[in-house]
């Protein structure tokens, strides 16, 4: 076994699958005697489905989901409104997916165990000690057996109240938030709409119901410190639901069966490290924040699937330790910038302040009309927007001066979809090139291929997946004969125009999904530069 990886909710399941996707041998285990049955997290953002597609199972998720359309908030007394629609979405997936988490888990279960790997339950983690080699870890079964591991490497995606996290003494540096929250799992029977997430702000207290199809809403509301003790009873009810929903929101509702209903305290904490040598820290064990926005489970599991590609390399000896440095650059910025808008979210919708809530209650239905900001706001909500540009593993080589070429997309930017059309495909989606666990490295041939690139090529070859852009049927390929090849057809050039392909150019994708490196000219030299500074100076496999 080369990694153990420590919890099986929706991160560690996604982990687990994608180092068994990509070869590497792993063990997956948790102290829990079954996956939960609880709703718990319900978003899923288009950015997760894009990998999810990548990985293999969104069909599932699609197929047991709902689509939400997007969201209304209802602001004052006045009852005005802000509109987030996410029709025009830069994604495959222009829209939220409502899925209790306890279905999440089912569908990851059931992915796993197509590369044969189940989760190893009511197995506990009890104490891990890392060295340059490997780790050792000692590990409870649920008879009292004791078993001691050693492993190549531990990730722990364990939550909050992460025992890898404190077995490696790591502090959890934030606070709570003052509010309470309570939550309910109920119908909702009312005139609006049943494909879009509903926010009301017409009072000092935030409710929201996140529809999850059949009228199925989950209910939550928030209750302030100073006047907690006289609206919340000992445990939420139906009753009390009712009434805080007809108090706040000013819309008529008739809430009904309940299945599930709690209270929880929110918290914006993280971790400042996130690798510890061959240890790792991912999803909530590494970063907790407020319920805004559903941005968790989502940041988890691309936690996860960043680290995924670059650990399974490591690990099968095609890449060097040092690629591992950038889980924590490039997840540790992701982190902070999500802490940051789901706490600016949380505070500008329960804040009581005069000021604050006059300039949200007047200036979001204005600014919510502008397509600049609805552009920012759904790519920042569906995590589109999320670009590794300061990544120390990503480039850029351009020969040409700025004005020469409209750079569309940059090293670091999440690679977009774009259909292709031709006479030897028809019409496909580039994503469904983008399987392979491969990097893929695409060109422009309207120049040909130097004979110095193509060698490289070669030599590159067991971590390469090679396509070429070919806009024109006559390009000659017989220098190419001797690589496996792909190629794009662009009659219409609108592959070129989405990624700013110029002609003579090229670009890496790498595994999960972003441009590793862009360069405006087919230069050999290079490209082995990035490949040797990222991956290694290592043998042709």
């Amino acid at each position: 076994m080369k990694v153990l990886v420590i919890g099986a909710g929706p991160v560690g399941l996604t982990m687990a699958s994608e180092l068994a996707r990509r070869g590497v041998s792993v063990r997956i285990i948790d102290k829990s005697h079954a996956p939960s049955q609880l709703s718990k997290a319900l978003a899923v953002h288009a950015r997760t489905l894009e990998v999810f597609e990548q990985m293999g199972a969104v069909d599932a998720f699609l197929t047991r989901g709902f689509r939400v359309s997007g969201m209304t908030a209802w602001l004052g007394p006045g009852n005005r409104t802000a509109e987030v629609n996410l029709a025009n979405l830069d994604s495959p997936y222009p829209f939220v997916l409502d899925i209790p988490q306890s279905v999440t888990e089912e569908i990851l279960i059931h992915h796993l165990k197509t590369f044969a790997v189940e989760v190893e339950r009511q197995v506990e983690l009890l104490s891990l000690a890392g060295k340059d080699d490997g780790v050792t870890a000692v590990l409870r079964h649920s008879d009292g057996r004791e078993e001691i591991v050693h492993t190549g490497w531990v990730v722990g995606c364990d939550g909050a109240h992460s025992t890898v996290r404190h077995q490696l003494g790591v502090s959890f540096e934030g606070t709570p938030y003052p509010d309470l929250f309570a939550l309910a799992d109920v119908k909702i029977h009312w005139s609006l709409p049943q494909d879009r997430i509903q926010m009301f702000l017409t009072t000092d207290e935030l409710v929201a119901a996140f529809p999850y199809g059949e009228g199925r809403y989950r209910l939550m509301t928030s209750i302030h410190p100073t006047n907690g003790d006289e609206k919340l009873p000992l445990a939420p009810t139906l009753e009390w639901f009712q009434q805080m929903v007809d108090s706040r929101c000013g819309v008529a509702a008739t809430l009904s069966d309940a299945v599930w209903m709690d209270t929880f305290h929110s918290h914006l904490r993280h971790a400042k490290q996130t690798r510890f040598g061959r240890i790792f820290l991912v999803g909530d064990a590494a970063h907790i924040h407020s319920p805004a926005g559903g941005q968790g489970m989502n940041t988890g599991i691309q936690d996860a699937y960043n680290l995924a590609w670059k650990l399974a390399l490591v690990a099968e000896g095609s890449a060097v330790q040092s690629l591992l440095d950038s889980y924590q650059v490039e997840r540790l910025a992701v982190a902070e910038s999500v802490l940051r808008l789901s706490d600016g979210l949380l505070r500008g919708a329960t804040s009581r302040s005069r000021v604050v809530k006059f300039l949200r209650n007047h200036l979001a239905p204005m600014l919510a009309h502008m397509n600049v900001v609805q552009e920012r706001m759904t790519g920042q909500l569906a995590e589109t927007a999320i670009h590794y540009r300061r990544s120390p593993i990503v480039a850029e080589h351009f020969t040409r001066a700025p004005g020469a070429a409209r750079r569309v997309l940059r090293a670091g930017d999440r690679a977009p979809d774009n259909m292709l059309s031709g006479a030897q495909i028809g019409v496909k989606r580039f994503y469904d090139l983008l399987s392979s666990t491969k990097h893929h490295l695409v060109m422009d041939l309207s120049t040909g291929v130097p004979s110095a690139l193509v060698e490289a090529l070669m030599s590159w070859g067991h971590v390469l997946e090679l396509m070429g852009v070919e806009r024109e049927m006559t390009v000659d390929k017989s220098g190419l004969s001797g690589l496996n090849f792909r190629v794009i057809p662009d009659d219409t050039a609108s592959f070129a125009k989405r990624y700013g392909l110029v002609p003579g150019s090229l670009l890496l994708i790498r595994p999960d999904g972003y441009i590793g490196y862009i360069s405006d000219t087919l230069d050999a030299s290079h490209l082995v530069e990035y490949l040797t500074q990222t991956l290694g100076a290592l043998p042709t496999r």
